[in-house]
């Protein structure tokens, strides 16, 4: 699977739960994540509500992440918790602790513990 198969993939699932739309209708945010061995970009935008993915660099984001293909495609695609690797200094998150929070729980809400 690709990486933006996986951003993907995870913008659907979030949009397709009604719970994570209702949470999320007032946070508008962009994250951009960065693979730290091949150097790519992909980002991933909240709107009202809607969760979008694209590849390549987009101004003015709001959070950046940055880790290996494999920790940030098993993070985002549930087969891992982002606080295991983001514990362990594997996964670097820069931006308001609030929506690292906000993450935190729309993974949990996705894919459970």
């Amino acid at each position: 699977m690709s990486m933006l198969t996986t951003f993907e993939d995870f913008a659907r699932a979030c949009n397709e739960n009604e719970r994570l739309r209702q949470m999320n209708r007032d946070w508008s945010r962009t994250i951009v994540i960065e693979t730290t061995d091949s150097q790519q970009l992909y980002w991933l935008r909240s709107q009202k509500g809607v969760i979008e993915a694209g590849e390549g660099d987009i101004p003015d984001a709001d959070m950046h992440i940055e880790g290996t293909e494999d920790i940030i495609q098993a993070v985002f695609s549930g087969q891992m918790s982002p606080t295991e690797p983001y514990n362990a200094g594997d996964l670097l998150v820069k931006g308001h602790q609030d929506d690292l929070m906000r993450l935190d729980i729309i993974t949990l809400l996705i894919w459970g513990e």
